[in-house]
């Protein structure tokens, strides 16, 4: 098993910086969320960070809004396309790919229809679908709201290959290693981060050692059941506390060693 770091857990820094980091505290690769920036979509580029720091992007994550990209694919299945074909030229395994929106109806017919055929039609990378959270939004304050389609645990478990995120899960209250266990012949790819309990709402995306998930629990299973994929810590810049980069550097250091020490490695 591998331990990445995404780009989006410090996505206020440049690529640069984010390569740096990850390399000196001892990651063995990068997982790249794909984003407006050119920086995180030119094949040169990137192959000119990995060599220039040793470290291989091992996943992409795929836009989240393909039409706020500038000069990149519009509808969903042609943003997958185009994040499968630059995987495939800086050498990443997986793709992660969210579930639809209530609004994306044509990407639900094309995930439910199309799918499978097309990633045998192209068996490299491999697309990983990501369960996703409940989300409090600011015209709906009395409860978080269900925002994507099919993102009940039987729909969403039925993809040939899965993204666990285990924070996403701490949002709709579900037990992670039951999940787990229920899903993992088709995890291909984790996204590591706790979770915390503020009130009512859970905060997401949290430093590994700081929530309530037992994520150590959950990374001592991968290995013994077999799994030898990617696992990617995924948090978000102020549990990095990033405004202090000696700070996150520490942090980040943390995080790996909280891998090691339960991935056995």
């Amino acid at each position: 098993m591998r331990f990445a770091l995404s780009t989006g857990s410090l996505y206020t820094y440049g690529l640069d910086r984010v390569f740096a980091l990850a390399a000196e505290a001892g990651f063995d690769g990068i997982e790249v969320l794909v984003d407006s920036r050119f920086d995180t979509r030119q094949p040169v580029y990137l192959r000119r960070l990995m060599e220039r720091y040793g470290l291989p992007i091992l996943s992409l994550h795929a836009p989240f809004h393909p039409k706020r990209l500038p000069a990149w694919p519009r509808t969903q299945p042609e943003s997958i396309a185009a994040t499968a074909e630059l995987a495939r030229a800086v050498g990443a395994e997986v793709i992660i790919i969210h579930l639809p929106y209530w609004r994306e109806r044509a990407y639900v017919r094309w995930l439910r229809n199309d799918l499978r055929a097309w990633q045998r039609a192209h068996p490299n990378p491999v697309i990983a679908v990501e369960n996703m959270p409940l989300k409090w939004v600011r015209w709906w304050p009395f409860a978080p709201l269900e925002m994507w389609r099919m993102n009940g645990l039987e729909e969403w478990g039925a993809f040939p290959h899965l993204n666990l995120d285990t924070t996403h899960l701490a949002t709709k209250g579900l037990d992670l290693l039951t999940v787990y266990e229920h899903v993992r012949e088709r995890v291909v790819h984790v996204h590591l981060s706790n979770a915390r309990r503020e009130g009512r709402r859970v905060r997401e995306h949290r430093r590994l050692e700081d929530g309530f998930l037992p994520l150590g629990a959950l990374i001592s299973r991968l290995a013994p059941d077999g799994y030898d994929g990617i696992a990617t810590v995924e948090l978000h810049p102020e549990a990095l506390e990033a405004e202090d980069e000696e700070k996150a550097r520490f942090h980040l250091r943390q995080q790996i060693a909280f891998c090691r020490q339960h991935g056995g490695g």
